[in-house]
């Protein structure tokens, strides 16, 4: 009876080791998943900060070069009013003044209602444009200036198009969008009055 009870406890022991140990890798299959779901939900959130800061990113640079470079299509539109050798240079810098001083007067008043701050000054990209071109009188100005206006307005169209289309903010996208046929009448003009230059 001695013996019986003996073997079978024998036999017993190994059963429940081998139980134990299956429930220890239960566990550790558990905590593994568990480590794995919270390794995937961090990399889900890490993803979606990246995603929204390069959306933010777009919409800033769409926003910095559109201020500077309507700041400077302005100031060159005024000193082609007065400067341009051709009437049709002086007309045009007259429209540049016109329609991109309205276009800016937006821009500002929605980056001012989405409480962005608004750069006051064009970059030094722009600024140096600008100071180049101005060195220039009578017809050399007039040349360079439409060849300018002709690269920056390709350019804008292309910069204002992608961001109509692909922009993250709706209203800066619907202002992109509104804007764009304004840049393009006036990437035609200036390449007509570029090659009645010549």
């Amino acid at each position: 009876m001695k013996t019986t009870i003996f073997k079978l406890l024998v036999m017993a022991v190994p059963l429940i080791m081998m139980s134990c140990g299956g429930q220890q890798n239960r566990s550790t299959d558990t905590s593994n998943k568990d480590t794995t779901m919270v390794r995937d939900t961090t990399n889900k959130n890490a993803a979606l900060v990246n995603n929204t800061e390069a959306a933010s990113n777009k919409d800033e640079d769409f926003i910095k070069d559109a201020v500077s470079g309507g700041l400077m299509e302005v100031e060159l539109g005024r000193y082609a009013q007065q400067n341009a050798k051709h009437p049709r240079v002086r007309n045009f810098g007259a429209m540049m003044v016109r329609d991109h001083s309205k276009a800016n007067d937006e821009l500002k008043a929605l980056l001012t209602q989405k409480n962005i701050t608004i750069p006051a000054t064009m970059d030094d990209k722009h600024h140096d444009k600008m100071t180049d071109i101005q060195k220039k009188t009578g017809a050399d100005f007039d040349k360079d200036y439409m060849s300018e206006m002709v690269d920056d307005h390709d350019k804008d169209v292309d910069k204002f198009k992608k961001f109509a289309e692909n922009g993250t903010d709706p209203e800066l996208k619907s202002f992109a969008g509104k804007i764009l046929p304004i840049l393009l009448m006036h990437q035609d003009s200036a390449k007509k009055i570029k090659d009645a230059l010549k």
